[in-house]
């Protein structure tokens, strides 16, 4: 079956047993056959710095083309220290900068973009960072599907074991998270 829509997930965490990686992976399985998701590999960009904007680099010019040729974005993040991990936030100032020089009216990366928002972590459920990605996505014109989007507890036993078991609840939050995201991509 050849997929007509493509979503783009962004892990905020670089770790690969990442909760939020295993969150993103569940919602990958449910969306199943109806998007084809990619993953967003960015720990290789660069620090955002105006002095290396233009040309933009090799590793700035392949995420963004990744996220344009998406229908939609859902990012999966860890909160740290009440705020975005510095990957993230590195990614995504990079898709919210202009990419012809001194052009801030054109579009960016992210204008008009239908972007979810999940995470996973502790009893807060994420909420700083769910609100500040918000801001943020408000401020480069995304266009933000569920508001906040879901925060999920992770059971003790994650923080014990390392391994995230989604609870069947969280589970059901997930698959209606996603269905709103693929309705907002017609």
């Amino acid at each position: 079956m050849s997929h007509s829509k493509k979503l783009v997930f962004i892990v905020g965490s670089l770790r690969r047993g990442s909760f939020n990686r295993a969150l993103a992976d569940y919602a990958a399985e449910v969306v199943g056959e109806r998007a084809e998701v990619e993953y967003l590999e960015y720990a290789d960009l660069p620090l955002m710095n105006e002095d290396i904007e233009f040309p933009a680099p090799a590793a700035v010019t392949r995420v963004r083309e990744q996220v344009e040729s998406a229908d939609g974005v859902w990012i999966f993040s860890p909160e740290y220290n009440f705020s975005y991990p510095a990957g993230l936030k590195n990614a995504l100032d990079w898709l919210s900068r202009p990419q012809v020089p001194g052009d801030f009216d054109a579009a960016v990366s992210l204008t008009d973009m239908p972007v979810a928002i999940s995470g996973a972590g502790g009893k807060a459920a994420n909420a700083n960072v769910r609100r500040q990605l918000v801001e943020l996505l408000e401020y480069v014109e995304a266009s933000i599907v569920g508001g906040e989007g879901e925060g999920f507890v992770l059971p003790a036993s994650a923080w014990q074991t390392g391994v995230y078991e989604i609870p069947e609840w969280d589970k059901t939050r997930i698959a209606l998270q996603a269905e709103d995201l693929l309705a907002a991509l017609s």
